[in-house]
């Protein structure tokens, strides 16, 4: 029997991956250029890179000019000159020079500037470098151990030239090393010592060791060299399979290189492969797909042209799912849709996960935009719903040096402006400025042209400003952007966007390493409080209140208040700084605590600064609105911030001090707090660690914990992964929105939708309704039309009426092609607003007032005083929470082995059951039973890693839906405004009925079939809440409230209407 032997199996570096190269690229139409033609093109001197005469041929072949309708060609002293210029290119700093050589042989139009004389005269012409617009008419050539010297001397395996420029270097490792050494060598070949003026040039750095291929671009640190993977441009998240590339790239394998070719090839390699035979019947490697997708002429040449930028003094070349992403893009936009006011440019949704570079993908899409000879003088807007993210983003495109100059709008007006006079700068703006265009009376501009991007665009479809953008630039192309998935019930924005174009997923993104696993760690902090004095001490303060007054003040002692406790902070306070200091101190690693409240900020922060060991600073808004002398807590940090304010010229000169600290200086700000800035769009690689003591939900969950998953290159302590520290038992909401942003389906969606004829159909009738219900009233009389009102089921039928015209409205509001098929938009909005003040009126004159705000803030002392942490539990272990089941698996041990946290679920149990028993469990049950009942139910949250708060939750559900008798009669049959009466905490005075009432028909008014799960109408219902508080109950009614406050009291009011749906359902 004849035993095959190993002799052809080779394992080193020429055999595995340079020769390999090497055929592949010659066999797709690259000329072999051997090592002796190399040095005379340099005429003999390592210290030149561009091969003289190839370059002079292929500029004489490629440049041509017309004058007087006659074509010429340049002088071969005009192109000599072109490439000697090129050839001795001074070196002024790495990334500034390469971005100058970039430029000239890269230009959007044109090329390097020729004098040509005609007719005696000296003219200007453009002699380009490479032809962009016909690959296959430039020069193609590959070389291998090129040598190179300038300070050092190095010999990089593979160059590969165009039209005689270095436009690709590669390093090649066995199969034995690791590719990261091949990177590394790049890296090291262009440090100063070594031989950075050959590094100017190319725009593509490879290293490869046969099984794995990465590519970078000049400047790129080694962990932010990336693999290349090959997706459809048809399909939104299709890749292509192994197997189909391995179809494409076989014959090319398969196929022999001319004998003479070969010989030599084996010959410039230093004799280590003499002898050897091109293999024709190996398998495809990895290797192969890399050099196929990324070599061949028209995707060279298209990824270097296009997809390269330089953004803040480093140079960056696109990831894969960029390019495609921004292919897809182009292609979409060609599409066209008739409009009533002409035809459009179809647009979409780009879904790129948090760190996979989305803002550069914007940006690199506005430079394709900008260089496309088909879209003349684009204009484009980039939209964002907060000032800091519209801030960063108009700052990233600035630094990109994009060929259009970056306009940041200051007011609606201006953003006006700019739209009337068809600014071409890139202007950023945000979303609520276009709210002006109804106060300007511009008419609308019809270009199909114009282009806006939109940010985070799941927050951003819904409203007036939305609808005023789609009323003033109709024919605009819409393309949205954003790095958490639309949740399931986000139809509305998937729809009107047009569906996705693109997808890369947190999944893809791990994958590909362009991000890093986020490992969790829950711990539980343990509070005790004292009874006995707190009751007393309660029992005094309350002596004189009501008791449907007390049931109020029960209701304010919520989760959140006990959230900011002194004790529970100091507690976890200490607990950060002993974690940061033993594992990240030193090292360069920074770490984000987001805190439950301001006042627990700065409570952070003193104890930081009052130990002197560790690195921090607050980063929070102001406090507004009026600080009234016995609250203690806004008078804390009103107090921290005026520190601040005296050391600096404001808090945003001291907000860029600190950002600047914590990101930029590995000895400066080790711990930043924040509250709710920095959650969203802050890239600070530095951040590893997020010490999470709040409560977070889906998309802001999501975008949190995004803080800390960017690669980071760090000398001192490798960054491997992202750590996220909860002691605010988020496990349950981060398993939540991790499975309920992986179920969107899109045919779900695309049977939600509307007949928007029908709609406004329905529109009409509501509006009538409103009208018809004053027959016999003169409406002209606004006394008369409160009068009409004083009855209370005849005003309650008018609100009725007006609940259902804003309902519709606004269901109108959110469809694409409503400003283009209602023309009486203007008067139905004039209208409402009547409507509105009216019931704002009859609100006023028929409803009590009473004011608690004082002995909420007595509440608030008590406790902070009379309760206190006893101690830190740690309850889960270290797990990635990408690893769904070990996850789920780790939550459901947690139940089994805590004994302690199996009988505060018995006890919690028990004391909810017998209170809700009696008949008035708000008013019966003592403070202290209550306090006591909230910590319990705190301590369950720690169960809610194991049983999800399964039975607590239905215990709940049933105790709201039963009757509370210590209800104002005004809401006494009214169970929706019943939930939020009972459970809104804010301060809200003799106004708390009509306030309860008013926010109770705005949810009402929205209240379509399975509202709850649409996020579209709950981003409706937000901004009328936040409307209502801030124009009616602050602007009318005298009310005082800080946006905190109104803020606070949406959201509650969105979260209890969800929970009690049914109240609140049509």
């Amino acid at each position: 029997m004849t035993t095959q032997t190993f002799k052809n199996a080779h394992f080193d570096e020429a055999r595995q991956s340079q020769l390999p190269f090497c055929e592949l690229l010659i066999n797709m139409g690259y000329t072999y250029l051997p090592t002796s033609e190399v040095m005379k093109q340099r005429q003999g001197d390592t210290g030149k890179f561009i091969l003289r005469d190839i370059a002079f041929d292929a500029l004489s072949r490629i440049n041509e000019y017309e004058v007087d309708d006659e074509v010429k060609k340049f002088t071969d002293k005009d192109i000599w000159e072109v490439v000697t210029e090129l050839e001795n290119v001074k070196l002024e700093g790495l990334i500034d020079t390469s971005k100058n050589i970039f430029n000239l042989i890269m230009p959007t139009t044109g090329g390097k500037s020729v004098k040509v004389f005609h007719d005696g005269k000296a003219i200007s012409k453009s002699l380009r470098y490479i032809d962009f617009e016909n690959p296959k008419n430039n020069s193609f050539h590959v070389a291998v151990e090129f040598e190179a010297t300038a300070r050092g001397s190095i010999r990089p395996d593979i160059v590969v030239f165009v039209n005689g420029i270095p436009f690709a270097i590669i390093e090649n490792k066995k199969a034995g090393v690791e590719v990261s050494e091949a990177l590394a060598q790049q890296v090291r070949n262009q440090g100063a010592e070594k031989c950075p003026q050959l590094f100017v040039y190319p725009q593509l750095l490879v290293g490869t060791n046969g099984s794995e291929l990465k590519y970078g671009t000049t400047g790129t640190p080694t962990k932010f060299y990336a693999s290349w993977k090959e997706k459809s441009e048809d399909d939104i998240d299709k890749y292509l399979s192994v197997e189909d590339q391995n179809g494409k790239i076989l014959p090319y394998i398969q196929e022999g290189i001319r004998g003479d070719v070969y010989a030599q090839l084996l010959l410039d390699l230093n004799g280590a492969v003499t002898g050897h035979k091109q293999k024709t019947n190996r398998e495809v490697t990895e290797q192969d797909r890399g050099i196929f997708y990324l070599f061949k002429f028209e995707r060279l040449l298209d990824l270097c042209k296009n997809y390269v930028l330089f953004d803040a003094g480093l140079k960056k070349i696109s990831r894969y799912q960029q390019y495609f992403a921004i292919h897809k893009m182009l292609h979409r936009i060609e599409e066209r849709e008739d409009t009533k006011m002409g035809t459009k440019r179809k647009g979409g949704l780009v879904w790129h996960t948090q760190g996979s570079g989305k803002s550069l993908t914007m940006v690199m899409f506005v430079k394709a935009l900008i260089e496309h000879p088909q879209i003349k003088n684009p204009r484009i807007i980039i939209v964002t719903d907060r000032r800091d993210l519209d801030k960063q983003i108009s700052e990233t495109f600035k630094g990109c040096n994009l060929k259009k100059d970056v306009y940041r709008t200051t007011t609606g007006k201006d953003l006006l402006k700019q739209i009337k006079n068809k600014n071409l700068s890139v202007v950023t703006t945000l979303v609520h400025k276009f709210a002006a265009v109804d106060q300007r009376g511009m008419k609308p501009d019809l270009d199909d042209n114009i282009f806006v991007l939109i940010d985070e665009a799941h927050r951003t479809q819904s409203g007036i400003a939305n609808l005023e953008m789609n009323r003033i630039i109709p024919n605009a192309c819409y393309i949205g952007f954003t790095g958490t998935p639309l949740m399931k019930k986000e139809k509305a924005s998937y729809l009107k966007f047009g569906g996705y174009i693109d997808k890369y997923t947190i999944d893809d993104a791990l994958r590909d390493n362009i991000i890093l696993p986020l490992i969790y760690e829950g711990r539980y902090v343990d509070l005790e409080q004292q009874d006995d004095q707190i009751d007393r001490k309660i029992e005094r303060v309350l002596e004189s209140v009501s008791d449907a007054d007390k049931t109020v003040l029960q209701k304010f002692i919520s989760k959140k208040i006990i959230k900011s406790n002194p004790g529970r902070i100091l507690e976890i306070a200490y607990d950060v700084v002993n974690h940061y200091k033993e594992h990240f101190q030193g090292t360069g690693l920074k770490a984000q605590l987001v805190a439950p409240s301001k006042f627990a900020a700065v409570l952070f922060q003193t104890f930081f600064e009052a130990r002197d060991d560790i690195q921090s600073a607050v980063v929070i808004s102001d406090e507004s609105g009026i600080i009234l002398e016995d609250d203690d807590h806004k008078k804390e940090v009103d107090e921290y911030l005026k520190k601040i304010k005296e050391k600096y010229s404001g808090l945003n000169s001291y907000e860029r001090d600190v950002i600047d600290s914590f990101k930029n200086n590995e000895d400066g700000i080790e711990i930043i707090i924040v509250v709710d800035k920095l959650l969203t769009g802050f890239d600070a690689p530095r951040n590893t660690v997020l010490y999470l003591a709040k409560d977070l939900k889906d998309h802001n969950l999501l975008q949190a914990i995004a803080r800390v998953n960017r690669l980071f290159d760090n000398e001192i302590k490798p960054k491997t992964a992202g750590y996220i520290i909860d002691y605010s038992e988020n496990a349950k909401n981060l398993q939540q929105a991790m499975q309920l942003f992986t179920k969107f389906d899109e045919d779900d969606v695309k049977n939600t939708l509307i007949d928007i004829d029908e709609k406004i159909s329905e529109l009409e009738q509501a509006y009538s309704s409103v009208h018809d219900f004053f027959n016999g009233v003169n409406k002209d009389d606004s006394e008369a039309l409160i009068v009409s009102l004083h009855d209370e089921v005849n005003r309650e039928t008018y609100y009725d009426h007006v609940r259902g015209f804003v309902r519709v409205f606004n269901e109108c509001l959110a469809l694409q092609e409503f400003p283009n098929k209602f023309q009486q938009i203007d008067l139905y909005k004039k209208e409402l607003k009547t409507f509105l003040e009216l019931r704002k009126a009859a609100s006023v004159r028929y409803a009590d007032k009473v004011n608690l705000g004082e002995y909420k803030r007595s509440l608030v002392k008590i406790l902070d005083k009379y309760v206190d942490a006893s101690g830190i539990e740690l309850l889960t272990e270290q797990i990635d929470i990408a690893n769904a089941s070990k996850f789920q698996e780790t939550i459901n041990t947690l139940g089994k082995d805590s004994a302690k946290a199996e009988a505060i679920a018995a006890q919690t149990e028990r004391t909810i059951q017998e209170k809700y028993r009696e008949a008035d469990p708000e008013f019966y049950t003592r403070f202290s039973h209550k306090i006591k009942a909230i910590l319990d139910d705190m301590r369950s949250g720690k169960l809610a890693d194991a049983k999800a708060l399964g039975q607590m939750q239905l215990i709940r559900e049933e105790a709201l839906v039963k009757k509370d008798d210590s209800l104002p009669k005004e809401i006494a049959e009214d169970q929706g405004a019943g939930v939020l009466y009972r459970n809104i905490e804010i301060d809200l005075g003799e106004d708390k009925v009509r306030i309860v009432v008013g926010i109770a028909e705005v949810i009402k008014d929205e209240a379509i079939i399975d509202w709850y799960k649409n996020g579209e109408v709950q981003r409706i219902i937000m901004n009328k809440i936040d409307d209502f508080l801030y124009d009616t109950v602050q602007g009318e009614w005298g009310v005082t409230l800080t946006s905190e406050q109104m803020k606070n009291i949406a959201e509650l009011s969105i979260d209890l209407a969800q929970k009690n749906h049914e109240q609140f359902s049509v």
